[in-house]
């Protein structure tokens, strides 16, 4: 019998679908992959996504999904005793849909402009003023979370959804984590509880350092 599988990277995006899988109960292979490195896992990754990101899962049936916030959206559709997101007909599932989004159209290319600013500029200069650039508009979209969201305990209130454990994955990176926990205490505290799940922290300690 098939299974779903898995490719990631330690420390990559891929981090909040593991998590979620995990939570809910769901079997699947996960394939390390040194995106940096050729290599088998990076060979069979390039095979079912040419653009060799991560998350990509293939699921039972042959299906590849990729996009974060697709496969999110994927597994609460799939899978909905694990209420990874709000019930449909819940008011805060339109709020965990437009931020997820906007994680995913917003948060996220910045974050690839931090980390390859060569793929948009040639100069070290350039490359460095663009960096700068992006760090400063996800300080920009970290504040724009602390307004909208009043976390009770959670994001959304009293339940951990899958926007916790995404927004949780993002301040991992730039403009890194002391930063929002400084700036966006509200957020800060809902996302330092939603690590304390037991299976979100030992998938954060496979992929974070501390």
């Amino acid at each position: 019998m098939s299974t779903i599988e898995l490719y990631g990277c330690r420390g990559c995006g891929s981090a909040v679908v593991e998590a979620l899988l995990e939570r809910a109960g769901i079997e699947f292979v996960y394939h390390e992959v040194k995106l940096s490195q050729r290599g088998p896992a990076t060979e069979a990754l390039r095979a079912v996504n040419p653009l060799t990101q991560v998350p990509t899962l293939k699921l039972a049936d042959g299906t590849v999904m990729t996009e974060s916030a697709a496969i999110i959206v994927m597994l609460d559709d799939s899978y909905p005793a694990a209420r990874v997101l709000p019930a449909a007909g819940d008011p805060r599932r339109a709020v965990a849909l437009r931020w997820i989004v906007f994680i995913a159209g917003n948060m996220y290319p910045a974050i690839s402009i931090v980390d390859f600013p060569e793929r948009w500029v040639k100069s070290k200069v350039a490359s460095a003023e663009l960096k700068d650039g992006a760090v400063e508009r996800l300080k920009t979209y970290w504040t724009l979370l602390e307004q909208a969201l009043k976390p009770a305990p959670y994001l959304l209130g009293s339940d951990m959804t899958a926007l916790d454990v995404y927004a949780a994955m993002l301040s991992r990176w730039d403009p890194g984590r002391a930063w929002v926990d400084e700036h966006c205490r509200q957020v800060a505290s809902a996302l330092a509880l939603a690590e304390q799940d037991p299976i979100v922290a030992r998938v954060w300690a496979r992929n974070f350092k501390r």
